[in-house]
């Protein structure tokens, strides 16, 4: 199973910017209309420290950047920071030729302001990356696999005294990961979602798809997709949906198909706070209502103007936003890391 295979299936983030043909007029054009940002540096400040920070989760060593102020004064708070779909490392990129639609840095860079703010973080490469995925079979990988590495490193920190409370942050398919890892006993005094879905996946999924094939496509991907799920070949499908049903990846699909936002979080005992942008194209703020609908006691934190990977967006056209996926060195929405900064100081 390659990575691009295993990229499109996870993709929920990835679709809405590959399915509509990127080609170079539409790469121009988004740089065209993205407003010029202030860079800002992609390697970590020097007001930070940063070591390496693994964990074991069953038989596999997970390899992750442990990020501490320069000077820490005293026990501090630690966030483990879950990535979104897709083969996301610990930075919030994609390897390879997949750097090129997956390249915003955005864990890091969150990783950094949390840092400066006096909160410790560590984030890690999924099971999907580096010499793990050498060990793992991929046609056996499901998405309790992935929650389980998140308990894993849960655990890992809150043994370590070092820090006095331990918060999972999740980002996009990471937001599902953190909230079932809580409900499955992951230790935490918190968790925090980031763009995260308020509806099962295939319906997520079904939506992007609906925006831009047209009706006769879409009703052919509603048979494939059933068929695929009940572990029958797929049939006919629009070619560019292909890579989305390979039967490697199908119990990945069938068992996250199978989760449901709104009845996990309803279910949750612990403070949670939602984070959504306003220009997110991929999820949308009723999404974010929805989860604090059925979680009244969380709170929800829109900004405006971020798109999925809070940046700021100019509008919620999808090629416009293309380049802010894809270039580090535009800074993240100011709003972001104090929102989250001001709810951790208030935990308990």
């Amino acid at each position: 199973m390659t990575l691009q295979t295993l990229n499109d299936m996870r993709i929920l983030g990835r679709l809405i910017l590959s399915l509509g043909s990127i080609s170079a007029i539409g790469s121009v054009a988004a740089a065209q209309t993205t407003p010029a940002a202030r860079a800002i540096d992609t390697v970590a400040p020097k007001t930070v420290i940063e070591t390496p920070f693994t964990f074991q989760s069953g038989t596999l060593t997970l390899p992750g950047t442990l990020t501490l102020p320069a000077r820490p004064k005293r026990q501090l708070p630690v966030a483990l920071i879950v990535a979104g779909s897709g083969p996301t490392d610990r930075n919030g990129n994609s390897p390879g030729a997949l750097r090129a639609q997956n390249n915003s840095n955005l864990y890091a860079i969150l990783a950094w302001q949390l840092a400066n703010a006096g909160i410790a973080s560590v984030r890690y490469d999924k099971r999907v990356l580096g010499d793990n995925l050498q060990k793992i079979d991929i046609a056996k990988t499901s998405i309790d696999d992935l929650i389980a590495d998140a308990i894993a490193g849960a655990r890992e920190l809150v043994g370590d005294r070092r820090f006095s409370k331990v918060i999972l942050i999740g980002h996009s398919e990471g937001a599902e990961l953190v909230l079932q890892a809580v409900n499955r006993g992951a230790p935490a005094a918190g968790i925090v979602m980031l763009s995260g879905m308020g509806r099962p996946i295939m319906a997520v999924l079904r939506e992007q798809l609906s925006k831009q094939l047209p009706p006769a496509e879409m009703v052919k991907w509603d048979s494939a997709s059933a068929r695929y799920l009940r572990g029958e070949d797929a049939g006919d499908v629009h070619p560019a949906l292909k890579s989305l049903l390979q039967p490697g990846n199908r119990k990945y699909m069938q068992t996250w198909a199978k989760y449901e936002p709104t009845a996990e979080i309803a279910r949750v005992k612990l403070p949670v706070l939602i984070v959504q942008g306003g220009r997110d194209v991929q999820i949308s703020e009723d999404d974010a209502r929805a989860l604090k609908a059925a979680h009244p006691a969380a709170k929800l934190v829109v900004i405006p103007a971020a798109n999925h990977v809070f940046r700021a967006a100019p509008n919620s056209d999808r090629m416009a936003q293309l380049r802010l996926y894809t270039d580090p060195t535009i800074p993240i929405v100011p709003e972001l890391a104090p929102a989250i900064v001001d709810w951790i100081n208030k935990l308990q």
